[in-house]
This record gives C-alpha cells, sequence and structure tokens, in this order.
C-alpha cells in the first residue's frame, strides 16, 4: 500500500454512540416484531464501565518502594498494568513484596514492567544476571542470545516482572544521544536478528518483550526526554534501515511493541509517531500487527510540551494506541478522567477504548501470572 493510500485510510474516527453518564454506556439492539404470545428476549446490554477501561489501558507508575493506597485503588478498580522505575526497586524481596502486593490487590491478570535493556538501562542491576554490553551481544550468535534473554526472564519472573520494555530496534549509524550503549548498530540485517532472539528468549520464559521505538528513532540527534525531535529521512531510507528489526520481531511473535516521540516528516510531519494515526495505521496496515501498542513515557518532553496527561491520552488513543505510560502516578486519576469525558462527548469512541482494553487484557492474559503475596 502507498504512502498516500495510507494516509487516506486513517481519518479520524466518528462519534460515540449515546452515552448514559460519564462513566457508563449502556446498548441497545432492536429485533423483527414478535407475536405477542411469544415473549421476546432481553434487548438490554449490560452497561459498560467505561471508567474500569480507562483504568485498564494505563500503566502507571508508583510513588516508593511499597504498594500505596492510591495505587491499590487503582488496581481494584480496573488497573492492569504498573512500570517499576528506580525509585521502585531496592532489594530482591523488596520487590518481590510489591509486586505480590499489587497482585492480590488487582482485580485480574496484572502486568509489571521494567527497562531491563542491553546496556546501561538495567533497573534490575544486582537482583538478576547481568546481561551482555551492546558490543558483546554483537559478538554473540542468535542463539547465545536467545539463551540469555531466556534466562533473564525467569530471573524477572521469580521477582513478580513479566514485561520487559525491550529489546532496543533502533538501528543507529551515528551520534545519538538516547541510545548511547544502548542500540545493536548500523547493519539492520544484525539488529534484526539479535533483536528477535532476545524477544524470543523472554517470550519462552513468558515475560512479554515490547521492542522499541517504532518506527526507529536511531536518527534522532536530540532527546526526546527534553525536547521535541524531527527525523527528515525519507520513507526510501526507512524502508530500508529502520524498519527491518520491527519486521523481523512481528514475525518471531512480539505481543507489543513500543513507539516513540519523534516527528518522522516522510511520515507524519505534525505529531509525534506515539499520537499520530499515519504512524499508527503503518504499523496496523503496512506491518500487519494487532498486537498492543504502547506509548513510550507520556510525561517526555517530546511529547508533553504544551499538552495536558488527559489530552495525551486521549489523542494517544484515538490514534490508536492500546497501552499508555503514565510514569507519574500524581496525574492517573486525572488522565482515567479526561478518558471517560472524551468518551462521553463522543471525541474518542468507546468501541476504540474497548479494543484497546481488549488487547491490553489479551496481553496480560498471555503473560506469565504474578503470583499474589499478601
Amino acid at each position: 500500500m502507498g504512502l498516500a493510500l495510507l494516509l487516506a485510510g486513517c481519518s479520524s474516527p466518528g462519534a460515540a454512540g449515546t452515552t448514559a453518564s460519564p462513566t457508563t454506556v449502556l446498548a441497545t439492539t432492536t429485533s423483527a416484531p414478535v407475536p405477542s404470545t411469544v415473549v421476546p428476549p432481553s434487548t438490554t446490554i449490560p452497561p459498560v464501565d467505561v471508567t474500569a477501561l480507562a483504568r485498564g489501558v494505563l500503566m502507571v507508575g508508583l510513588p516508593g518502594r511499597e504498594l500505596d493506597p492510591a495505587t491499590a485503588a487503582y488496581l481494584a478498580a480496573g488497573g492492569r498494568g504498573l512500570i517499576l522505575l528506580q525509585d521502585n526497586i531496592g532489594t530482591a524481596a523488596q520487590v518481590r513484596s510489591l509486586t505480590g502486593a499489587a497482585a492480590c490487590a488487582t482485580s485480574g491478570p496484572l502486568l509489571v514492567a521494567v527497562d531491563q535493556e542491553l546496556g546501561p538501562v538495567a533497573r534490575l542491576q544486582g537482583l538478576v544476571t547481568p546481561l551482555p554490553t551492546t558490543d558483546e551481544a554483537r559478538q554473540m550468535t542468535p542463539l547465545e542470545l536467545e539463551i540469555t534473554a531466556q534466562l533473564l526472564g525467569d530471573e524477572m519472573l521469580a521477582l513478580g516482572i513479566n514485561v520487559d520494555l525491550a529489546p532496543v530496534l533502533d538501528v543507529v549509524a551515528g551520534a545519538n544521544p538516547v541510545l548511547e550503549g544502548r542500540h545493536l548498530g548500523d547493519d539492520p540485517a544484525l539488529v534484526a536478528e539479535l533483536g528477535a532472539a532476545f524477544l524470543r528468549g523472554l517470550q519462552q520464559a513468558g515475560v512479554v518483550a515490547v521492542p522499541k521505538h517504532f518506527p526507529g528513532h536511531g536518527r534522532a540527534t536530540a532527546d526526546p526526554h527534553y525536547q521535541a525531535v524531527r527525523i527528515a529521512a525519507p520513507l526510501s531510507d526507512l524502508e530500508a534501515v529502520d524498519f527491518p528489526p520491527f519486521a523481523a520481531a512481528f514475525a518471531a511473535g512480539a505481543r507489543a511493541v513500543m513507539l516513540g516521540h519523534p516527528i518522522y516528516e516522510a511520515l507524519d510531519p505534525y505529531l509525534p509517531a506515539s499520537l499520530s494515526p499515519v504512524v499508527l495505521g503503518l504499523l496496523r496496515r503496512e506491518f500487519g500487527f494487532d498486537g498492543v501498542a504502547v506509548t513510550d513515557a507520556l510525561n517526555m518532553e517530546g511529547v508533553a510540551a504544551g499538552r495536558e496527561p488527559g489530552e495525551l491520552a486521549v489523542l494517544a488513543l484515538a490514534a490508536g494506541e492500546d497501552l499508555l505510560l503514565v510514569v507519574d502516578p500524581d496525574v492517573v486519576e486525572e488522565t482515567v478522567a479526561a478518558i471517560v469525558a472524551a468518551v462521553a462527548t463522543g471525541e474518542l469512541p468507546l468501541p476504540r477504548l474497548q479494543e484497546a482494553a481488549d488487547r491490553v487484557s489479551e496481553m496480560a492474559d498471555a503473560a506469565a501470572p504474578v503470583p499474589c503475596a499478601p
């Protein structure tokens, strides 16, 4: 499919149906007339809990190393995802206690994520077997790296962590301030081969791998944590260099993928990839990916500047994202409220929110369970 057809296929969806309240939606069906002697079946579908759906599409941060009451309440009311950052991680016993308490609080399967990459971004340093550096990984065979990742997955599960926001699949040829020491080099074929091996190893252990950062920000010359980033490469260059590792990851069975925040001028010159219906359309139509689309952290300046947290969440979901990284626990409730309000007004169609929540739920079901440990 050409880019022009892709653009044509990414128009904004229509308004949602009639809403019963900001938090519930009633739906009815119609049927043909029946004889008066026959009692028709009930035509009312139970109300949809929109607030629970909104909670179910967020992966949220915590304020400390214990499960706080607000996060416990969020999980009990439909939350499905937590991300552990450095401030949440101490000893192995502490992490097991935290994840076990979270699993007890959750009303269904729980997703607990960390960034445990090849290279310097390793949140579980000292708690799991050290991973090779990216230089060392380039010297390994795919099978060796796959076995290494499977061992990592087993050790992560012992801590109650079942999602790894890795591997990094960005192809980097020059200096890149955010990916220094984190990438597998400038050869798309090698990055694809080793990245797919790492992904397979994690998923064989029962850990969901989340390759990143689609569609590839190896060309970025600035850090989207701190500023907006534009990538001016033509589409032909993206197709030849940046896309192949992600295609390999999808072929290897990736259940999720993280979208980056740069603006790709050849795809959508106006919106960051993580908020772009064009880029999400590329992911779904051109790559045929039907797993969970995960945003990078929504507090990064490259996407957050000039936008409120709730606005960001609604834009991301409307564009086609499924799981939103809301790492600041102080904005979780306002983000949930904004999603609910957007459904009530029709700004965010209910079927789009339901689709996202269903995908996240399927991913949680596929991941190894986090044991409840009160």
